[in-house]
């Protein structure tokens, strides 16, 4: 069997009451690409354990600019209940020990999912913007000496030349990433769903994060060219947003 590419993403959220100071991982997602067949296996795994986390969403315009953010507060072990949010919180001494405790038992919880996925024949690794999930990898103890290791990001900004990273929301609108009922696609390629996987496949959720980064791989690094002129024509049009927001209007008559 030809060895598999899996790739990963994690979700982050603050513990509530450490005002972003305690993070813990929320939930993990993994798109794995068997290159004999060119098929697709999902897995992932929601770390449900009863703490209080409090997770930010950012909204984007068309291009992929935040236009505003949007806070939950809610139960791990119950993440349908939002709870409202008191900024004046803070999680005392007892109850920081207890959340410690907790992000270990989510590290422990890590280490047994990626050990399981050993017997995929997985030789590569790829993420998008890998920082916090090797940094939580190592906190869990997961070994990942034996792996390839890739960036998408770092790629995309070293390959093109790019004087900042893009960000996955980006990058997604470049390569016109769609879900429909029963696919994923991209500019060139479409790919079948699980059925059961199918309601989790969105954007910002880790399997639907994790499955941008597979059609994103593709069209970089199979359609170099015309992702290129894409990229520019974003670039300059992103560029040009943020310039016009800076920008105050004046007439002269004191109306903006």
């Amino acid at each position: 069997m030809t060895p598999t590419t899996a790739y990963v993403d994690m979700e982050f959220a603050g513990i509530y009451g450490t005002h972003q100071g305690m993070q813990i991982p929320i939930e993990i997602g993994v798109v794995i690409h068997q290159p004999d067949t060119d098929t697709l296996s999902f897995t992932g795994k929601s770390f449900n354990r009863p703490i209080d986390v409090e997770l930010w969403k950012n909204i984007t315009d068309d291009v992929g600019k935040r236009i505003e953010g949007q806070r939950r507060i809610f139960n791990l072990a119950s993440p349908g209940h939002t709870n409202f949010f008191n900024k004046t919180f803070h999680l005392g001494t007892e109850d920081r020990t207890e959340a410690r405790r907790t992000i270990a038992g989510v590290h422990r919880d890590l280490q047994e999912f990626m050990q399981a996925l050993n017997q995929k024949n997985i030789n590569s690794l790829v993420f998008f913007a890998r920082r916090r999930e090797m940094e939580t990898f190592r906190y869990s103890r997961v070994k990942t000496d034996g792996f390839l290791i890739r960036d998408l990001q770092e790629e995309i900004r070293d390959y093109f030349h790019l004087k900042e990273h893009v960000s996955l929301d980006r990058v997604s609108l470049i390569t016109n990433f769609g879900i429909g009922m029963s696919t994923i696609t991209s500019a060139h390629f479409s790919y079948t769903l699980p059925e059961k996987f199918r309601y989790l496949i969105k954007p910002h959720k880790a399997i639907g994060d994790a499955a941008r980064m597979f059609l994103v791989d593709l069209e970089v690094h199979q359609y170099p060219e015309k992702f290129k002129e894409q990229l520019m024509v974003h670039i300059d049009e992103y560029e040009r947003r943020k310039v016009a927001d800076t920008q105050v209007p004046d007439d002269g008559d004191g109306q903006i």
